[in-house]
């Protein structure tokens, strides 16, 4: 099965197009479900999901192209491919402390990396001490 690694079989309905334009289409499919699966790893909480109806499949095609468009303005922003942006925003994180009184959110100390690219993209970073709660 080796001599058949790296082949596609591609498959579709319209045939006014040519056969590389499925094979771009299909490319540029991956590209946009890799970016909506790394939009939904994001604190944005959302499961998977089926779709079946109209509405539903028209919807997710558009995050999926937003989520897209957010890696593509991030890279020409930063002059940067997105896997070396997104490690960078990784490092930024919000830790819960918790006491008798207070109930404590707070941002790590960013690296030189995460704020160049926060900068790059015209992001303010969150305060260091993101919300305080007094408990009861």
């Amino acid at each position: 099965m080796k001599k058949h690694d790296g082949k596609w079989v591609l498959e579709t309905n319209d045939d006014t197009i040519s056969l590389e334009d499925a094979a771009c289409g299909y490319k540029g499919l991956m590209v946009i479900e890799r970016c909506f699966r790394s939009l939904k790893r994001t604190q944005i909480k959302m499961m998977p999901m089926y779709h079946w109806a109209s509405r539903r499949i028209e919807a997710h095609v558009k995050i999926c192209g937003l989520a897209l468009l957010i890696e593509r303005v991030a890279e020409l922003a930063c002059g940067k491919p997105w896997h070396q942006i997104q490690a960078a925003l990784d490092e930024l994180q919000i830790t819960e402390f918790f006491n008798l009184n207070f109930r404590v959110l707070m941002r790590n100390e960013l690296p030189a990396s995460t704020i160049n690219i926060l900068k790059l993209l015209k992001i303010t970073p969150p305060k260091q001490v993101v919300e305080l709660e007094k408990l009861v």
